[in-house]
């Protein structure tokens, strides 16, 4: 399965893999479940920038996460 088929069409809308992505970076988790394909959608979206040789959520991303869990 790619990562395209995992995703919600709404721009505004996170989907559940999309949402435990972002949960697993803002965790500083040295283990990504998905594969790099899901961290360029997330950055192609604004969600997620390169830190080096790691991801973390952009401010936009954070925003998402916590409205996500509220």
């Amino acid at each position: 399965m790619h990562a395209q088929d995992l995703l919600v069409e709404h721009p505004s809308v996170l989907s559940d893999p999309e949402w435990i992505a972002l949960e697993s970076l803002d965790d500083h988790t040295d283990r990504f479940v998905f594969e790099d394909s899901m961290l360029h959608i997330l950055e192609d979206r604004g969600l997620v920038e390169a830190a080096g040789e790691r991801w973390r959520l952009t401010e936009d991303g954070r925003q998402r996460l916590h409205e996500r869990a509220a």
